[in-house]
């Protein structure tokens, strides 16, 4: 297949994607108008079955010109774009931003011109329908996206361009192993500058490999001819990333600065709001109420495999340290021996041997039922009551163990800024597998770019996690 009629095959494919985006949204939406109307105007809680009407315009109508102007408005803001952003990751922040922004508008044009409108039917239809676009969005992802990923008939094909192959490589073999990033890597280069000769190169492999994005790696941006070469793959309308020297693993945000004549990045650090953080906490405490009354008879029943194979105590407690470095106890359901904590000279840890996080894939302590509660995470559900006294959050950095705090940098230490969480990014990355240098890189990306959508993302994901037990033991 010849490189236009490959493009034209990719080109039809993500906009039949998009089409069931599209389609997929449009019927969420239409749903929660449904519901919205029917809730308003035919619920005995009105006592109302009187046909409303607007300035003699029919709620029904003003209902459906909402809903078409909701989709008009993720039209031209690219929620339909065929781009990585748009097609390989659910996207629900944008959702919910362009959501916001159309409601608010609407709000605010219905202020100015007075118009009579039901706020019981206005606020419904904006939360029933951000409710819907989440579920049905994360089903289709679910369903239909990651399959498609994951068997590489959908991705984006990337080129990695570093100092030294070496690097290249590196990167390339990370992302090759997360095949559910999206990215193909089709070529990688090795680009000690960017002059005249290399250039030619680069034009000749476009020619044999058809390129969407390229990532520059750390480095690049010291050669003098670094802006210009992000400037051409603007014009060949190859989209551009870079990973700035260690910006990803610093906790902080690299912010432009242009201060007299002189632009700079500044180092601006990440802090939710008060209301953030209230959402935050009210979120946590429904959704642990929810997972002990609802997993009650999981609870009941591991604690009785527990006392009958191994005896008391089926609640296992260790000092972790949590937010600004306060100690608490940390409850698990009892995995190991009695007296493991005295034991540990009989197992060896998997990491280097100064590494702060001990784990042991064949660790001789652990009973039979723990390996299996282990496996599944079944162990971690007692830390629901950490998140009711306010030790933990639902999602956030991995609890630390007091010697891993010990020896902590000042770069480590940042992940004590949050309250650690049951789940987190590391929870659906790898868990033990990861290093030290990807745990905590995980963390402080987690605390730099925190959002309401992305702890319900990390929460989705740690079903699907759980499930497969990679990286527990």
């Amino acid at each position: 297949m010849d490189e236009s009629r490959f493009r034209k095959y990719l080109k039809s494919k993500k906009l039949r994607i998009s089409s069931v985006l599209l389609a997929t949204d449009a019927l969420a939406l239409i749903l929660a108008a449904v519901i919205a109307y029917n809730f308003r105007f035919r619920s005995s809680l009105f006592e109302t079955e009187e046909q409303p009407s607007i300035a003699a315009i029919d709620y029904q109508q003003v209902i459906g010109f909402i809903v078409l102007g909701w989709l008009f408005t993720f039209g031209i803001s690219g929620i339909y774009s065929l781009n990585h952003d748009s097609l390989f990751i659910l996207n629900l922040q944008s959702l919910m931003k362009r959501s916001l922004t159309y409601f608010f508008s609407l709000g605010f044009l219905s202020f100015v011109t007075r118009a009579s409108f039901s706020r019981t039917v206005f606020v419904s239809l904006l939360v029933l329908g951000l409710i819907n676009l989440i579920l049905t969005r994360t089903i289709l992802h679910f369903i239909y996206l990651r399959p498609l990923i994951k068997n590489k008939k959908l991705s984006t094909r990337l080129m990695i361009v570093g100092r030294t192959m070496r690097e290249s490589q590196q990167y390339s073999d990370w992302i090759i192993k997360n095949r559910l990033l999206g990215y193909s890597v089709v070529s990688r280069m090795e680009c000690a500058n960017f002059s005249s000769g290399w250039l030619d190169e680069f034009e000749r492999i476009l020619k044999f490999t058809p390129v969407d994005e390229i990532l520059l790696l750390p480095g690049m941006e010291s050669d003098r001819n670094f802006s210009r070469f992000v400037h051409y793959c603007e014009d060949l309308r190859i989209k551009t990333n870079w990973i700035p020297l260690d910006s990803g693993n610093l906790g902080y945000w690299l912010i432009p600065k242009p201060q007299v004549g002189i632009p700079f990045l500044a180092f601006s650090q990440s802090k939710i709001s008060i209301a953030q953080r209230m959402l935050k906490r009210s979120f946590d405490l429904l959704f642990a109420l929810f997972a002990l009354l609802f997993l009650s008879p999981v609870y009941l029943t591991i604690s009785v495999l527990i006392l009958v194979t191994s005896g008391r105590p089926v609640f296992y407690s260790q000092k972790r340290v949590g937010l600004n470095g306060e100690i608490f106890n940390f409850y698990k359901f009892r995995s190991m021996v009695k007296d493991a904590d005295n034991l540990i000279s009989s197992a060896e840890n998997i990491h280097a041997r100064d590494h702060v996080i001990f784990k042991d894939k064949k660790d001789p302590r652990i009973t039979p039922i723990g390996r299996i509660l282990r496996k599944y995470s079944l162990d971690e559900l007692p830390q629901f009551f950490n998140v009711l006294i306010n030790d933990m959050s639902v999602v956030g950095p991995r609890p630390a163990l007091v010697r891993e705090v010990k020896k902590y940098d000042s770069l480590y230490e940042r992940r004590l800024n949050a309250k650690p969480g049951v789940t987190g990014p590391w929870q659906i990355s790898g868990r033990s597998d990861l290093d030290l240098q990807t745990s905590v890189a995980l963390d402080l990306n987690y605390l730099v770019n925190w959002s309401f959508t992305r702890d319900l993302w990390i929460i989705i994901a740690t079903i699907g996690a759980v499930f497969k037990g990679r990286g527990a033991y």
